[in-house]
């Protein structure tokens, strides 16, 4: 019985001690970057408006699609959202991820920023950029992309 009430108590103390340390609320770089597509050698494929908030957030900037040497970019530009732990960058289908492909963390909260959208992945398929709390399932913004 003594057991028992041990284990339960380490268990108790290693979950409380995971939440604490797993749940952080800026946990994205936020030194802003100047990450740019190279004009000579890429193509626009869409336009976007300004960034929209989502419920969690407040994000500006826009978002373009690129073909460069026959691979598909997303780039941020004049991009800032607020902070937030497990930032990702999406292209989805809808404006709430459903149908998505992660392009992954994001990088920083401020500046331009490219990121590359998987070989196989037609980015044609999806209108919307978005940042989002992949630990918490919350939309920070978005933006519709147009082809």
């Amino acid at each position: 019985m003594k057991m028992r009430k041990l284990t339960g108590l380490c268990l108790a103390i290693l979950l409380i001690a995971g939440a604490a340390t797993g749940c952080k609320k800026e946990s994205t770089p936020t030194a802003a970057l100047n990450e740019k597509i190279d004009p000579v050698v890429s193509a626009p494929q869409s336009n976007s408006g300004g960034f929209s908030n989502g419920p969690y957030g407040v994000v500006t900037g826009s978002a373009r699609v690129y073909l460069t040497d026959g691979k598909y970019q997303l780039a941020l530009q004049d991009f800032t959202t607020s902070n937030g732990p497990d930032l990702k960058v999406y292209i989805s289908m809808e404006q709430n991820p459903v149908h998505f492909v992660n392009l992954g963390s994001l990088k920083s909260t401020g500046g331009n920023q490219v990121y590359d959208i998987p070989a196989g992945v037609n980015a044609k398929d999806y209108g919307y950029a978005l940042i989002f709390c992949q630990q918490y399932s919350h939309l920070f913004g978005y933006t519709k992309l147009t082809f």
